[in-house]
């Protein structure tokens, strides 16, 4: 019997039940596997993160409680619940556990808590930092704009201060403020993961794409630009870019976006950079691009030297020139912790691999299924105990459903099972059409002229004729006429790019990143509309040149 290593990946964050009356939340503890492949792992579907405890959302009682002691115990209710929930993974972890695999062999198994993925009040709650600090390293608050890595914090650094704090004080608030003078919280005395075997709770922190980057470092971006050259101006711009694939357009401007969520900043980084150049300061557009390209960077579902380097530079590039605004008035330092939290991102990539690895976004979809759907089926009195009978009926429904399938597919193979029911591109995702054409019965000189498209003939013919089982010579494939004079036109399809939501869409239900691509002429007084794409021809194409993709100036037009 072989042994082998499980690293745990474990995350915890809190959703809102309600939408728009009502003050309930869940605080969910999610748990999956790092040796399952991502493509799985970050599939609902495939139900590779399983829910393993709802944490203690209940107000705690002030009375006679200062502001201190209300934080404190907040802080010790949410370690010794981990404690709790968590302490069977000790044992396991140093002994191993025989478990069966999918290859039906048993294995013995050590799993090891290796990441924790949390946003940043938690992983400070975590890593028992001090709110504000850095939960990796050692920096102080006052020091986190310091372009080079602090020393790293590490378990027994974490314990030998509390140690040492224990022994020089005899009251509570003392032993607080001595903690807290080494950027340690003074809260909590023995945190959950004390004990845990071949973990480091500080390496243990991943890279949150969604709230350090887009909203936190990239919205700190957006409002500085925003006061160096005039909200009015920045939205004016945005207004007046015309629409295109894979664009948002913004017909009123941003300033007025009351709460951004992470989709609309997404789609306000596209479009930022252009916006900027010609109104603002050399500076503040270096600046703007390195965040921007560090940002991009950062998400690459694959990395190696060339592009961690790539991300260095970028990084650097942002240093070199954010004293722009503090020239500007706009800022007077830059200890942003979030912004300090660059510094680690290359690092953990080269430990954990690619961020969409454990990213939070992954999880907080997670939230639909495991919280919200339960929440919904109960009738919103002590909710928990429904909301926990409903999923375990759901995961046996799901279990029983999947050995049904699995029976029927070896008693009775269907040969066609695996042919695709719908229209993919080169990469698998679904293309939808509408169901009746927009311009039906359309005469091809109609089509040639109406979209700008003089060679769509001649490109049709050769393209029949390399369909057909016999093709004739290229040189008479000109001459010979079309079978048919009339074509149905459709003015738009789409599609639904790689998504970590398993094509349900955003987080919240919504049509997510679903894209539409337009070929519309003009008509009424209404200007066309021809996007620009680019098809992929093989499966050589690069994903840094344009080497094996077709490349179309504009859809059904030319330049």
């Amino acid at each position: 019997m072989g042994s082998t290593v499980a690293p745990i990946i474990i995350a915890t964050d809190k959703t809102h039940l309600t939408q728009f009356s009502g003050n309930k939340s869940a605080y969910p503890v999610y748990l999956t596997l790092g040796n399952l492949p991502r493509a799985i792992r970050r599939k609902p579907s495939e139900h590779a993160c399983i829910l393993i405890a709802y944490l203690s959302v209940d107000k705690i009682r002030r009375e006679k409680l200062t502001k201190q002691d209300q934080r404190a115990r907040y802080q010790r209710v949410f370690h010794e619940s981990m404690r709790r929930i968590l302490d069977p993974l000790k044992r396991a972890g140093k002994d191993g556990v025989e478990m069966v695999g999918g290859d039906r062999a048993v294995r013995k198994v050590h799993p090891i808590l290796a990441s924790y993925v949390a946003d940043f009040p938690e992983q400070c709650l975590v890593a028992c930092a001090k709110y504000g600090t850095c939960p990796k390293c050692q920096c102080p608050a006052n020091k986190l704009q310091d372009p080079n890595v602090a020393d790293p914090r590490s378990p027994q650094w974490t314990d030998d201060i509390c140690k040492a704090a224990s022994a020089s004080t005899n009251t509570s608030p003392q032993f607080y403020a001595e903690c807290m003078s080494h950027d340690v919280s003074g809260f909590v005395h023995k945190p959950f993961w004390h004990g845990f075997p071949y973990t480091n709770i500080h390496d243990s922190i991943t890279p949150d794409v969604l709230h350090q980057l887009y909203q936190g470092v990239f919205k700190h971006l957006v409002s500085w630009c925003q006061i160096s050259m005039k909200k009015e101006e920045l939205d004016a711009r945005i207004r007046t870019l015309p629409p295109s694939f894979g664009i948002r357009h913004f017909k009123n401007g941003i300033s007025g976006l009351s709460q951004v969520s992470g989709t609309e900043s997404k789609a306000i980084a596209k479009i930022l950079l252009g916006c900027l150049v010609g109104k603002v300061p050399s500076g503040v557009v270096r600046a703007a691009r390195g965040i921007l390209d560090f940002i991009y960077l950062a998400q690459y579902t694959a990395h190696d030297d060339h592009t961690l380097k790539y991300m260095k530079e970028a990084l650097k590039l942002f240093h070199e020139n954010r004293q722009i605004f503090v020239t500007l008035g706009i800022r007077d330092d830059f200890n942003i912790p979030k912004f300090h939290s660059l510094l680690h991102y290359i690092t953990s990539i080269e430990q954990f691999g690619a961020t969409d690895n454990y990213n939070t976004e992954m999880f907080e979809r997670l939230h639909i299924d495991f919280a919200k759907k339960g929440w919904r089926a109960s009738n919103s009195r002590n909710e928990f105990p429904q909301m926990i009978r409903w999923l375990e009926r759901q995961e046996k429904t799901a279990c029983f459903e999947n050995y049904l399938d699995t029976m029927k597919a070896e008693r009775h193979p269907d040969p066609g099972r695996n042919i695709q029911q719908h229209a993919r591109n080169f990469a698998g995702q679904p293309i939808q059409i509408a169901k009746k054409p927009h311009s039906p019965g359309c005469p091809i000189p109609t089509i040639e002229r109406d979209h700008n498209c003089p060679f769509f003939s001649r490109d049709l013919k050769d393209y029949l004729n390399a369909l057909s089982s016999n093709p004739a010579p290229a040189k008479n494939v000109q001459s010979k006429p079309f079978p048919f004079d009339k074509l149905d036109v459709y003015h738009m399809f789409k599609f639904a790019p790689t998504s970590l939501d398993d094509g349900v869409g955003e987080i919240d239900g919504g049509d997510g990143d679903r894209q539409t691509v337009r070929a519309v002429p003009s008509k009424g007084g209404k200007p066309a509309r021809f996007d620009t794409i680019i098809v992929l021809h093989n499966a050589d194409a690069e994903a840094t040149g344009l080497q094996g993709v077709y490349s179309f100036i504009r859809l059904l037009g030319t330049g």
